[in-house]
This record gives structure tokens, C-alpha cells and sequence, in this order.
């Protein structure tokens, strides 16, 4: 898309309302924080154009002039980062052209939900968000972006290795309580603007009803995952029934909603061939019997889904190159909530897209 200016913008600038526009539009395209558009210059955005100008002015001055370096090199960095090309190599050991490590700035905040800070300097953050992405890939990840490399391809999702080309559905066990970490769990889910599956406990659908219809009205599936959390390829076919059966009338009155999926409790009896009367009686109900195909181990200590546990997400993942559709597994803890945003960064980083139910 071509970009013109037809005066000088910003602070002692001629400030024409199109030209303050298009300043706004390219400004946020690369701000660690965008900025409300307008016609109007204000303080931020001579905010902006400043932090911008650090970069590679000694004295940053707020203005941008036709045909000056700060109109170049905004210009630059987000007409490459939209042709998506950079000139040489960004990272650790890299050429690290500063117009070059801008544009790689600017692509990895479309994907990060914590951007990184602007900058033409390659800094330990930057190497760290490229090993990130290189982990699901690379035995050895060197934090560095060759051009038309693996890693390039990755992070602008050309080539066989796109960001859209797997996804995942998150599903959350054991709701609703603690209601606490299922409220948090919620809020970050709609940062994300994600939808997930909440296999959820009769008993504790009764104590909590509201919190249940909280997870239906911000469009997640509300699911089965039995009445009182037992063995079901323990039980009798009859208590079986009865733990499916008074599960699917809590959620029924909680939410209007009939459950059309089951994960029983430890996914137990819910993998080929499946419990035959755990089967049976999933039949009884329409339920599809659905368990997982990443297990995050957030219950396990150290609890979360934090550093500590990526690794093991990570060679899950690898075992399954070929699949390109995953269940991951977590549930409704504390910890979890508090990690599941990097958690999320990390599933972008890899280019995961995320499934609705």
C-alpha cells in the first residue's frame, strides 16, 4: 500500500487532519501501545513519533517532515514488514541492518500478546522471542532469522511452515470451582478473543450455577465430565448413568444447554476401544466420548503451565508432526490461570491457530 504525506506532522507541524491520520495508522502498526486514531495531534502521538525516533535520532524532536529521515524510516519499516522482507540476517551473530531488525520488531508483535519494545537494536528479548519460535522446529535454536530461512518463513508464515497451518482446541477440566481461577481463565480467553471447551462437574454446577452460565454466555462449550469426578470403567452401568444423567440436568437448568460431549474423569475409558458401558450409555444421550491429545500436566507440581512445563507440551507436539488438529488439556486451577497467558504467546510463537468448538 502506498503511504503520502503532504505536510509535516506532529509537534510545530502543520498537522493536516489526512496527514495526522496516516501518521496514527503506521505509527500503530509498529507502538508498543497503539494509539487512539484521530485528526487531532496530541500528546501521545507526539509521544509516539518520539519513542519512534530513539531509535535513530540523537536529538528525537516529535515531528515528522515530507520527505525526512523519520518519514523514511517509517515508511520503510512498515512498507518491508508488510512485503515482508528484510535485507539480511537479525539475531544473535546476525547482520542486524537496523531497518531489518524494526521489521522483525514489528512481525513478531502482530503475534506476541505481550510486545516487545520498538527498537533498531537486537536486544536479549528479541533473541529470546526468535529461540521461542524456533523451539518447535529446531533441536538447537540459535536466535537467528536468515533471510528466506526456516525461521523467517515461520515468523511470516510463508512456505510449508505457516502460522495457520495447525490449530488447537483449548479444554479446561474440573469446573466450575474454583470459581476464582475460572473467572481469570475467562477474562483471558476474551483478551484472545478464544473459545474453549469447559468439561465441567455436576456437583459443583449446582454450587455454582452462575459461574457455569458465565462460561456459556461468553460463548464457550459447556461439557460433560460426570457428576462426582469417579472412575467411570470402575463403576456399574447404573452409576454410570446416574453420574452422566444428573450432569447433563445440572447444566440443563444452569444454562439451557445440553451437553453434547463426555470426557470422563482421568480420561479413563475414553480412548479406543472405548469402556463399553461408559459407551453405551454416551449413546444413550448423543454424547461423543472425547478425550485429549496434548496433556499439559498443569496439576501436576510444580502446578501451571509455565517454563517448566513447555518442555514436555513442546515434545508432545513434535511427536505428532504429522496431525494437524489438537485437544490440549488443562483445568480449572490457579496456576493456571496465571500462566495460561504466556501460554497462549507461546502457541502463536509456534504458529498454532486457535479452533472454536
Amino acid at each position: 500500500m502506498a503511504y503520502t504525506l503532504g505536510g509535516s506532522v506532529g509537534q510545530d507541524g502543520e498537522n493536516r487532519p489526512e496527514d495526522v491520520i496516516t501518521v496514527y495508522t503506521l505509527l500503530n502498526r509498529i507502538l508498543l501501545q497503539p494509539l487512539p486514531v484521530s485528526d487531532q495531534v496530541t500528546e501521545e502521538l507526539i509521544l509516539g513519533i518520539i519513542t519512534f525516533q530513539e531509535g535513530f535520532l540523537f536529538r528525537p524532536d516529535g515531528r515528522i517532515d515530507v520527505g525526512g529521515r523519520t518519514w523514511r524510516e517509517l515508511l520503510h519499516v512498515v512498507e518491508a514488514a508488510e512485503r515482508e522482507e528484510i535485507g539480511g540476517s537479525v539475531g544473535e551473530g546476525g547482520d542486524n541492518h537496523p531497518q531489518d531488525v524494526r521489521i522483525v520488531y514489528a512481525l513478531f508483535n502482530e503475534l506476541l500478546s505481550r510486545p516487545l519494545a520498538v527498537s533498531d537494536a537486537v536486544t536479549d528479548e528479541l533473541i529470546r522471542a526468535i529461540r521461542d519460535l524456533q523451539r518447535p522446529f529446531m533441536a538447537h535454536p540459535d536466535g537467528r532469522i536468515d533471510v528466506g530461512g526456516r525461521t523467517w518463513q515461520r515468523l511470516t508464515g510463508k512456505g510449508g511452515t505457516g502460522k495457520s497451518v495447525k490449530s488447537v482446541l483449548l479444554s479446561f477440566d474440573d469446573g466450575p470451582e474454583p470459581t476464582g481461577a475460572l473467572y481469570a481463565i475467562l477474562d483471558v480467553l476474551a483478551r484472545h478473543d478464544i473459545r474453549a471447551e469447559f468439561y465441567v462437574l455436576g456437583q459443583e454446577v449446582d454450587a455454582n450455577p452462575a459461574a457455569v452460565r458465565a462460561i456459556a454466555e461468553r460463548g464457550h462449550a459447556v461439557q460433560n465430565h460426570s457428576y462426582s469426578h469417579i472412575n467411570l470403567a470402575r463403576a456399574g452401568k447404573s452409576t454410570v448413568r446416574r453420574e452422566i444423567r444428573k450432569t447433563q440436568e445440572s447444566i440443563e437448568r444452569a444454562t439451557g444447554i445440553s451437553p453434547t460431549r463426555i470426557r470422563p474423569p482421568y480420561g479413563a475409558g475414553g480412548w479406543a476401544p472405548y469402556d463399553a458401558e461408559l459407551a453405551a450409555v454416551a449413546q444413550e444421550y448423543a454424547l461423543q466420548i472425547q478425550n485429549w491429545d496434548i496433556d499439559t500436566e498443569d496439576w501436576r507440581s510444580p502446578r501451571g503451565i509455565g517454563p517448566h512445563k513447555l518442555a514436555v507440551i513442546e515434545r508432545q507436539f513434535q511427536q505428532r508432526q504429522h496431525q494437524t488438529e489438537f485437544n490440549v488439556l488443562m483445568h480449572v486451577l490457579g496456576d493456571t490461570a496465571a500462566d495460561l497467558e504466556e501460554f497462549i504467546q507461546s502457541l502463536k510463537l509456534w504458529g498454532f491457530d486457535f479452533a472454536r468448538p
